[in-house]
């Protein structure tokens, strides 16, 4: 087994029950144990440690941060899952899902309790699109304005903002261009 304080990311002093659960709070967030014990990628830029370091402060102002453009550096998952981990050793609750389980997660309002939600899949391309529902579309957004509201944030990555705006609605567009902190990838 890999000792998590070897990379020197977690402390004995601070991390102690997480790492006595490291399993748990992996699976809870919906990530692998490694993400939590291991130090963020080069490739976060000083926007998105500012807005990490500054997570606490926030109170839905920006609403989150949404990636915006190809990612070609390191993949958006990867780059998401280290992000979840630095929050879960951090102490805050959250949780890496597709959007399929954010839709599932907002009808059962689960998405409403967790501090931050990352979605890697928000919106990539017309045809994923396609197979939202129009009713499933009025969740989503309902849930991403609820969660603003109450100080919850959400992280997002996001294709192509202005095809999400056609194919989404300009509602979604405008949501995300007025509220969320946005990243070039």
């Amino acid at each position: 087994m890999i000792d998590p304080y070897a990379t020197g990311v977690l402390q004995e002093e601070h991390h102690e029950r997480l790492v006595a659960d490291l399993e748990g709070f992996a699976k809870d967030a919906g990530i692998l144990p490694q993400w939590i014990y291991t130090r963020l990628p080069k490739e976060i830029s000083g926007a998105e440690l500012e807005y990490l370091k500054n997570f606490r402060k926030l109170g839905g102002q920006p609403a989150g941060l949404c990636y915006v453009g190809e990612a070609k550096s390191v993949q958006i998952e990867q780059r998401m899952a280290a992000i979840t981990g630095a929050l879960v050793r951090n102490f805050i609750r959250a949780r890496m899902m597709t959007l399929g389980t954010f839709v599932d997660a907002s009808a059962g309002h689960v998405a409403a309790d967790l501090s931050c939600v990352l979605i890697p899949n928000f919106f990539l391309t017309s045809i994923d699109a396609g197979m939202i529902a129009k009713w499933q579309l009025s969740a989503i957004y309902d849930t991403l304005v609820e969660r603003q509201m109450h100080g919850k944030q959400t992280i997002l990555y996001v294709k192509d903002l202005d095809l999400l705006g056609k194919e989404y609605g300009l509602g979604f567009q405008r949501l995300i261009e007025d509220f969320y902190l946005r990243v070039k990838v």
